[in-house]
């Protein structure tokens, strides 16, 4: 798969991103197939997409695709058409040959892109097995012994192929043939590539798709021209498109429809069986006045304009990037001349100074509009809904189940959730270990979810929500839950924790012990999890988008673990403190609230301190004992009342001491250098209108801290 017939890569680009639609598509229907068999249109859908994915990679050249989806195509249509039945070994040969047909696919993908040496997977044994399969395959006995349908044209006679086509290929011949020997009208496009069509964003293959506008697709290929190098044009593309289609449609309305596509020339043939066929004309260089077709053919033409017309397009994830890049420049411009003018304001001015300072401000105003205005917008153009990752877990907890013997049933809401694209790339990976989680460690099997009075089935809900400017995914299980005491108990036997410090901390902050490197209570290793590294890489993965994870969980009802995210890494807004002689900044998602305590009021316990806040007791610890840093001037900043901020993120509250408040701001993310990114309690840096550097607190880090040193 290491050559292209093509030269221009956007086609390809273009295949891998249809292709992985139509995966998504294949896999969720073959879920709904193994609970509904006979449903018909569920077949259909089925096979319409393995035929798009074998007509397109067939058009490309990429023969190893072409093959194998040929071959599941052919069983697949034995079981629309009732010669063979649905039945799990069918099934599970049809997953895996959907598995391998995404494997060669991602070949294309990793040779397009120079990434490295493709997989290459022998294809030679599934293809052997799809074949004894199509070939043994059980239909009903009636279905058996029936003779061969009946068709108006004998079987027996061959196309009358039309000059212009006579370089059709050996399938194409046959597919036309059958569908001919069935009583089934066939309509063939030779589509002509013109020199203009390079360089414009339209690709030939789309017209594979029209085809369900107006009928039913039959065959698709390509057709290669004869090379005569004394007239070569190295601008002319080598070879044209054959489609062969089943129209539903009166023949007007389908060249109404494909003669709208630029930059193409289209000839039209009504094949038939035992006598040429004389070919219609071909599409004019001009529009010429047709007579009306009725409404059937009109409907048709309205659909295909609304296809053609439609007001979405793709945009490269480097586009989005880069400009993503601009707006954040555009952000710290901002923040720039926003500490220009405070400069300005501070200093005693005289005559035209006070209007040009006037000015400045509206100005600096004029722009923060704009540069909200765009940001909003680029926000608006990343955001895509979780939905786009969630289509995979079905799947993957069908085979979880399978492979431990359980029943899981799941449970998606909220699917339309928006979030940024670049989060949701990210966020695929803890989702696939906490799933696994609960359907290793949570649910049960379904004898013991019997004797304890639940359905044998478990259910597992995957959920996203907006929350303020975060998201919220959770994973609940209906399964045992986690004990507090085992996890006491383990954490103890790894020298986690100290016998004493196990007993002195509530069960949420045990529960949330499952986070830390390596540990794990599973008795034995499976597959599927219970190596003591799954939740580590979940928090890992979270943190390092400046989000956080949590679990509740109740012994004998179940668990549900938080992710909270977010809407975008790019920009956040932020609290402005400073403490210890700098200044930090806050995420204003983990801000509950900012208040002055009298000094008198603060309580000593032990180590800890703690407040009074409306007759709650709430843990406050300092800042700078946090971070581990001491400043000499430090106590000239704390007056009689003390600034304090509570934080909150995973369900968990904690007050900050900090030596004073600046002000709110928006805060454009920029990584820390490698030898930084392992500081506790920081999670990234920001550019302050003076050109300063200003450290990111990461709060589900502090609150880690507090625990862990007792503060």
């Amino acid at each position: 798969m290491s050559d292209f017939s093509l030269d221009d890569p956007s086609f390809y680009e273009d295949f891998l991103v249809e292709a992985g639609e139509h995966f998504e598509l294949i896999e969720q229907n073959f879920l709904t197939l193994e609970e509904a068999p006979g449903d018909l249109e569920i077949l259909n859908a089925i096979f319409r997409s393995v035929h798009t994915i074998k007509g397109a990679s067939g058009f490309l050249g990429l023969a190893k695709v072409q093959s194998l989806a040929h071959v599941g195509e052919n069983v697949l249509d034995d079981l629309r058409k009732g010669r063979m039945s649905v039945s799990p070994e069918v099934m599970e040969v049809l997953f895996e040959t959907v598995d391998t047909l995404k494997v060669l696919v991602s070949d294309v993908a990793v040779t397009l892109r120079k990434q490295g040496a493709p997989a290459d997977p022998d294809t030679t044994a599934l293809i052997a097995r799809l074949e004894a399969l199509k070939g043994g395959g059980k239909a009903p006995a009636a279905a058996a012994a029936a003779p061969a349908p009946v068709a108006p044209a004998p079987k027996a006679a061959a196309l009358a192929i039309p000059e212009p086509l006579r370089d059709m290929d050996r399938e194409a011949v046959e597919a036309a043939e059958e569908a001919l020997g069935q009583g089934v009208p066939v309509m063939a496009l030779r589509v002509h590539l013109l020199p203009e069509l390079l360089g414009t964003p339209f690709n030939p293959l789309s017209m594979i798709s029209m085809v369900d506008l107006v009928g039913r697709l039959v065959h698709s290929s390509k057709l290669m021209k004869p090379m005569d190098l004394d007239l070569f044009d190295p601008a002319d593309l080598p070879f044209d498109l054959l489609l062969l289609l089943s129209p539903s449609e009166a023949p007007d309305a389908v060249r109404r429809l494909f003669d709208s596509v630029k930059n193409v020339r289209i000839e039209y043939f009504d094949l038939t069986l035992g006598s040429p066929a004389a070919p219609a004309a071909a599409a004019p260089e001009e529009p010429v006045a047709e007579a009306a077709a009725g409404p059937a053919a009109d409907t048709a033409t309205r659909r295909a304009q609304d296809k053609t017309g439609s007001d979405t397009i793709r945009v490269s994830q480097a586009k989005l990037d880069g400009f993503m890049n601009t707006v954040a420049e555009l952000i710290i411009s901002k923040t720039m001349i926003s500490h220009i003018v405070e400069r300005f304001e501070a200093e005693a001015l005289t005559g035209n100074a006070d209007g040009l300072v006037k000015e400045l401000r509206r100005a600096s105003v004029y722009l923060d509009q704009v540069s909200k205005e765009i940001q909003a917008s680029v926000l608006g153009i990343r955001m895509v809904p979780v939905k786009t990752i969630f289509t995979k877990f079905p799947r993957m907890l069908r085979d979880l189940a399978k492979a431990s013997g359980k029943k899981i049933d799941l449970q998606m809401v909220g699917e339309d959730t928006e979030i940024d694209k670049s989060l949701i790339e990210e966020l695929s990976d803890p989702l696939i270990h906490l799933i696994r989680n609960s359907a290793d460690h949570g649910i049960e099997m379904p004898d013991v979810r019997v004797a304890g009075g639940k359905s044998e089935t478990g259910t597992v809900v995957l959920r996203a929500r907006h929350e303020g400017d975060s998201v919220l995914v959770e994973i609940e299980d209906d399964g045992k839950g986690i004990n507090p005491q085992v996890i006491r108990s383990k954490a103890v036997e790894k020298g986690i924790l100290t016998a004493e410090k196990a007993e002195s901390i509530t069960d949420d902050e045990a529960i949330n012990l499952i986070f830390l490197p390596g540990f794990s209570t599973a008795k034995q290793v499976t597959d599927i999890s219970g190596r003591g590294v799954g939740m580590d890489v979940v928090k890992s993965n979270v943190r390092r988008l400046n989000g956080s994870v949590s679990v509740t969980s109740s012994v004998g009802r179940g668990s549900i673990f938080t992710i909270k995210l977010p809407l975008t890494l790019a920009i956040i807004d932020a609290l402005l403190m400073r403490a210890g002689g700098q200044v930090f900044a806050l995420p204003g998602t983990a801000v509950e609230e900012t208040l002055l305590v009298p000094r008198e009021s603060l309580s000593h316990l032990t180590r800890r301190k703690a407040i009074n806040l409306r007759g709650e007791v709430l843990g406050v610890t300092r800042l700078r004992d946090l971070l581990h840093f001491r400043d000499i001037e430090a106590e000239a900043y704390e007056g009689d009342e003390l600034p304090v901020v509570v934080v909150s993120t995973g369900g968990r509250r904690m007050g900050v001491i900090v030596d004073a408040f600046l002000r709110r701001q928006e805060m454009v993310i920029k990584p820390l250098a490698p030898y930084l990114a392992s500081l506790p309690g920081i999670s990234g840096a920001s550019i302050m209108g003076d050109g300063g550097v200003v450290l990111i607190l990461d709060p589900a880090e502090l609150l880690m801290l507090a625990v862990q040193e007792g503060l």
